[in-house]
């Protein structure tokens, strides 16, 4: 079902490069392409949104500066990055995770740096929330506003875009899978043997 595929695409943005904002306007695009309801679209976009949100802040919570370790970690957090997330909760505080939901290569870095500095629990999914109720009715309201402008062949042109789209989006998860799994074993391959002699 097209609910389930949306969030399982916001899910697995938390290890593939694949942008939660263009899952949230292919939300809007199906709701108006597949004539899908569009408040309960919105209800499945929050419910793949916070959750993903709050695992990214339970991470930094957690693990603290040692997340840094872990290469997917490193891959979105780089060194200039920590720099100026730090810097801007140093002059704005709190209000930093509000404004990161809008933004999305700093959205995951300002999450986890959440979490490493303290923030409670409470206090992280208010913020996340309360940007949330905007920004997810901001992107697929949005897109299914513009769908309904659409004339009616250009409605047919969308419903093809729509499916070839997940075709695509398809290929691109085998892909990383594949190139995961390939990673691992060449890794397993290269690592010394261990000497069990006594």
């Amino acid at each position: 079902m097209p609910y389930l595929g949306i969030i399982f695409l916001l899910i697995i943005g938390l290890v593939l490069p694949f942008p939660e904002d263009l899952t949230l306007i292919l939300a809007g695009q199906l709701v108006h392409s597949e004539e899908l309801n569009f408040w309960l679209m919105l209800g499945v976009c929050f419910i793949g949104v916070i959750p993903t949100d709050f695992v990214l802040y339970y991470v930094g919570k957690k693990y603290g500066r040692t997340v840094w370790r872990y290469r997917f970690v490193r891959r979105i957090f780089t060194p200039k990055r920590r720099v100026q997330v730090m810097d801007q909760f140093t002059k704005h505080g709190d209000k930093v995770v509000w404004v990161a939901r809008f933004i999305g290569g700093f959205r995951a870095p300002v999450f986890i740096t959440a979490g490493m500095l303290g923030m409670s629990p409470k206090r992280f999914l208010f913020l996340d929330g309360l940007a949330s109720l905007v920004s997810i009715p901001l992107f697929v309201g949005g897109t299914y506003y513009l769908g309904q402008r659409f004339s009616q062949g250009a409605h047919q042109v969308a419903h093809e875009m729509t499916k070839y789209l997940m075709i695509l989006i398809g290929i691109i998860f085998i892909g990383a899978l594949i190139k995961g799994i390939l990673r691992s074993k060449k890794e397993i391959m290269v690592a010394p043997p261990t000497n069990n002699d006594e």
